[in-house]
C-alpha cells in the first residue's frame, strides 16, 4: 500500500502512469490538450512553441480540468505527456487552421522586415 493514498474516502494510486489510464480517458486528455494549446496559440498569435510561462499556464489549466473530471494522474505525468505532444499539437494546429497559420506567419515576416528596416536606418 506504499503507492496508494486515501483522498476524499477514495484509495488512489499515487505512482500511476499515463499508460495505465483507460482508452476513453486517454482520448479525452489528448483532445483537451490540443484544444487548450491551440487556444493559447491563437491568443498569442503564434504557430510555434509557446514560451515557458505560457506553457506552464496551459499545463496548469490542463491539470485542473483533469482533476475536475476526477481522473487521477500525478502532475509530473501530465507535464511529461504535454511536453511529448508539443510537436504533434503544433502540426495539428497548422492542419486544422491553415488560413490562420499563413496569416500569422505573414505577420511574423512583416514584423521581422520592419525590425530589419529600422535597424538598417539606424546605421
Amino acid at each position: 500500500m506504499k503507492s496508494h493514498t486515501k483522498v476524499n474516502g477514495k484509495l488512489l494510486q499515487s505512482n500511476k502512469h499515463f499508460s495505465q489510464l483507460k482508452q476513453n480517458q486517454k482520448d479525452w486528455l489528448a483532445t483537451e490538450l490540443y484544444k487548450l494549446y491551440h487556444d493559447k496559440m491563437k491568443e498569442r498569435r503564434t504557430t510555434g512553441k509557446l514560451p515557458h510561462n505560457q506553457l506552464g499556464e496551459v499545463i496548469t489549466l490542463f491539470y485542473w480540468k483533469i482533476e475536475e473530471r476526477e481522473i487521477w494522474i500525478p502532475y509530473h505525468e501530465v507535464e511529461s505527456y504535454t511536453f511529448s505532444k508539443i510537436a504533434n499539437t503544433i502540426k495539428s494546429f497548422k492542419k486544422k487552421h491553415p488560413e490562420l497559420s499563413t496569416e500569422i506567419g505573414a505577420e511574423h515576416v512583416r514584423k521581422k522586415d520592419k525590425k530589419f528596416l529600422n535597424y538598417d536606418n539606424s546605421l
